[in-house]
């Protein structure tokens, strides 16, 4: 059966910044903990192609995808992630300051509208060890071999930019397979033109580093959809390790006007020992 609530772990300063601010920070995929974050996808592709294809046809493949990639490497897509999994040991301990956080439920029928009226789309990552099976490989490879033996017609410049702009499109939504146990999904941007459709970055700035990140303003986008916005909170779990006391939170919600949540407060199971 399908999952109908998805969960964001975070720490209680970005609880506030999501629910009394009405804020997902999108952060860029390429500084995120997966070294291999866009990367993945176009490797394995690679692969998936040239099974497809006759030595001969080797460099041509290769001199396509560096033509056509060429600019890859500067483009990023901006990501919030979420995660199936309730309650999870391993997502208190990674994101949400070794359990002494907090994990905010979302509603995910109401988050998928909130992201595809946000222009940034709810999506299911993908954790294949190969891309064998996907129709882009086997579109990718035919065009290829036209291009290798001078077919005639060859394929458009248009038509080869648009199946390398859907391979771009598609990248941030593949991970390697080790990251498996966290069954994420995302709210995530396209790589290209970012600020049309998101605005103007914002940074966030640290002792040592720098981030850059998108707003993606929950309550602006509730308002024209006729959503309810304290109904895409489901439930407000305070960590295993955390100082906070469900009376607090349930003060701190009132007293933002988000009293309907006091009632969606629970405590984490999760027997999570800090080390």
């Amino acid at each position: 059966m399908e999952n109908t609530t998805l969960y964001h772990y975070t720490d209680f300063n970005a609880m506030r910044g999501i629910i009394t601010n009405g804020e997902i920070w999108l952060w860029n995929l390429r500084r995120m903990n997966d070294s291999q974050e866009m990367q993945y996808f176009i490797k394995e592709l690679k692969i998936a192609v040239k099974k497809q294809l006759l030595q001969n046809e080797y460099e041509c493949m290769e001199r396509t995808f560096s033509e056509n990639l060429k600019n890859f490497d500067k483009l990023s897509s901006y990501a919030a992630c979420f995660s199936e999994y309730s309650d999870d040991a391993a997502q208190w301990a990674r994101y949400a300051k070794n359990g002494m956080g907090v994990c905010i439920a979302f509603n995910k029928k109401l988050l998928a509208k909130i992201g595809e009226a946000g222009h940034a789309p709810l999506c299911k990552v993908n954790y294949s060890r190969n891309c064998d099976d996907l129709s882009i490989v086997k579109e990718m490879a035919q065009l290829i071999k036209k291009i290798a033996t001078n077919a005639n017609p060859l394929p458009s410049a248009e038509k080869i930019h648009e199946v390398f702009n859907r391979l771009v499109t598609s990248s941030p939504l593949f991970k390697h397979p080790s990251f498996i146990s966290e069954k994420e999904y995302r709210l995530v941007s396209l790589p290209y033109n970012v600020n049309e459709y998101l605005g103007d970055p914002h940074f966030f700035v640290e002792e040592t580093n720098i981030k850059k990140y998108y707003i993606l303003n929950l309550k602006n986008v509730c308002k024209p959809l006729g959503i309810k916005y304290a109904d895409l909170f489901e439930e407000i779990c305070i960590g295993p390790q955390a100082r906070v006391t469900p009376e607090v939170l349930s003060d701190y919600f009132a007293s933002t006007q988000m009293a309907e949540l006091c009632k969606k407060i629970k405590i984490s199971e999760c027997p999570l020992r800090r080390f």
